[in-house]
């Protein structure tokens, strides 16, 4: 890259001394020529009838004086042309670090010769006529001076548009040719980059990125070319970075949205990341741009995404609904049993109605559950006020006490009871899951070749609605004919169904479940 910024300095730069040899060549002949006539002027113009005359002499003494200034512009113009063109020919000058010095003096001499040279040459013409026909034919001097100065203001006119727009030409090229540079190198930069990227060279794409926003920070493309190098290497903050800063340059640039929305999915932030998809394809309709079905699959695995997270919670929910539910229940029955046992005790007036009492209810649910034995009996100790030593005394209770059989039988009305009330709440629950589980997707949405949903359905000429993509493929692959109609069919007869694209997009607006299951 520095050999080609180099050979593209050295070409502008020889440009530049052709040019300037150019102008010397000019000065060179110009103010040898114009010197040259100056001082035959001088030397050939006849003084003698001015002795007589006082009033010449004022003329004589400006046409003297003109004429040696003339000659002295001219020829320091061509000293100047005559030391620097050897140098500007040989091309030693290419080498010389104090150029610039030397393209003042070659403009110095431009000037002189071609602008005020010229200029002092056409008043000395008048003044010579002046001098030459003073004293014989004033006439003619004064008809000389009316022909000569006109031509001096139109090329004094000239030479100053001239100038004007010549300072301007310069600079104009030589703001094309920093650009021409930059472009160069810009050109480079990217060719670099797109190859390190293709050799997998993440790193080295991102240095040649970096260079280039040195030279143009401004430029949206390097931005989110890099972004998708540190996509590549999951280097998200940067990904972010990048992305945030290209939509400050252009807000419309798509692939930033889409990169950004990449960022969005690995920070668990589904909302956003569907929104930037969303804002990426509402742009590329808007642009006109095609970019398959990239920021579609894209927002599908956001979607997805986002619904298994809901998904995930919710089972969460219902199992700490049905656990507490089912708490609820236990203890119902088990404040139910205890009540009923009390009463029962009650009604035979027992002295000992609370240790009699878990003594009968641990009788009682031995038989009916022995690994649930000391657990519940734990429970049961909070709803009967009993002391330590009646605890105790429990321990000891024979358990092979006799239980009154109508009060078992209350008692395993309440189990059962219990039992149904537990099992029509895990019906219940279990019958959600399966409705949930149930999930169809209706037959008039479905493609009737790969039986899937039709994200972009298109109508055939016979009335028949397919996916796009499988009939395109099935055209290409097996054969011009429609499949199900068995008529020939080309791909430009093929009509998006607009009706049933916005219905099934109501239906996977309606079931989340679509984007998770038909991914």
């Amino acid at each position: 890259m520095r050999m080609e910024q180099s050979r593209t300095k050295h070409l502008l730069q020889e440009r530049r001394l052709l040019f300037s040899k150019a102008k010397l060549k000019a000065v060179s002949r110009t103010s040898a020529l114009l010197s040259g006539f100056a001082m035959v002027a001088m030397v050939e113009v006849s003084l003698d009838d001015h002795k007589q005359s006082k009033a010449s002499i004022p003329l004589v003494t400006a046409y003297s004086t003109l004429t040696c200034l003339v000659v002295g512009v001219h020829l320091l113009a061509l000293m100047i042309s005559t030391c620097i063109l050897p140098l500007v020919e040989s091309g030693d000058l290419l080498v010389y670090e104090d150029h610039e010095t030397m393209h003042i003096y070659v403009e110095l001499a431009w000037i002189l010769s071609t602008g005020f040279g010229i200029f002092l040459f056409l008043l000395e013409i008048a003044i010579v006529c002046w001098v030459k026909f003073f004293i014989l034919m004033r006439p003619a001097a004064i008809a000389a001076t009316m022909i000569i100065v006109p031509v001096i203001i139109l090329f004094s006119i000239f030479s100053l548009h001239f100038y004007r727009h010549l300072v301007f030409h310069k600079l104009i090229t030589r703001i094309v040719d920093v650009e021409e540079f930059g472009f160069e190198i810009e050109v480079e930069v990217e060719l670099r980059s797109n190859k390190h990227f293709l050799q997998r060279k993440y790193n080295d794409a991102i240095h040649c990125y970096n260079q280039a926003l040195k030279q143009n920070g401004e430029k949206a493309i390097y931005y989110v070319n890099r972004a998708l190098c540190y996509i590549k290497l999951k280097q998200w903050d940067k990904v972010y970075q990048d992305a945030r800063h290209c939509l400050d340059l252009d807000p419309n640039y798509i692939k930033a949205h889409a990169y950004l929305g990449q960022y969005y999915i690995e920070q668990q932030r589904y909302d956003e990341a569907i929104t930037c998809f969303k804002q990426a394809l509402e742009l590329s309709k808007i642009q006109n741009k095609n970019f398959g079905d990239e920021i579609q699959r894209l927002l599908r695995y956001a979607q997805k995404r986002r619904f298994s997270l809901m998904e995930q919670k919710r089972i969460e929910n219902e199992i700490s609904l049905q656990t507490y539910l089912r708490s609820l229940i236990q203890s119902d029955k088990e404040r139910r049993m205890q009540s009923r046992i009390e009463k029962y005790l009650e009604e035979k007036d027992s002295t000992q109605s609370s240790t009699n009492g878990l003594s009968i209810l641990k009788c009682y649910l031995s038989k009916m559950t022995n690994h649930h034995n000391q657990q519940t009996t734990t429970n049961l100790s909070s709803f009967v006020s009993v002391s330590p030593k009646i605890i105790t005394t429990t321990n000891n209770v024979d358990m092979n006490i006799v239980i009154d059989q109508q009060l078992e039988q209350a008692l395993h009305e309440i189990e059962q009871l219990t039992d149904q009330s537990l099992n029509e709440m895990n019906n219940l629950f279990n019958e959600v899951d399966i409705r949930r589980k149930r999930r169809e997707i209706p037959e008039y949405l479905t493609c009737k070749l790969c039986y899937d949903l039709m994200r972009d359905p298109v109508i055939t000429p016979f009335g028949i609605t397919y996916c796009r993509s499988c009939i395109e493929e099935n055209l290409y692959k097996v054969s011009h004919l429609d499949p199900i109609a068995n008529k020939p069919l080309v791909v430009e007869q093929l009509v998006n169904n607009l009706v049933l694209k916005e219905i099934v997009e109501k239906f996977i607006k309606e079931n989340e479940w679509v984007n998770s299951e038909c991914f």
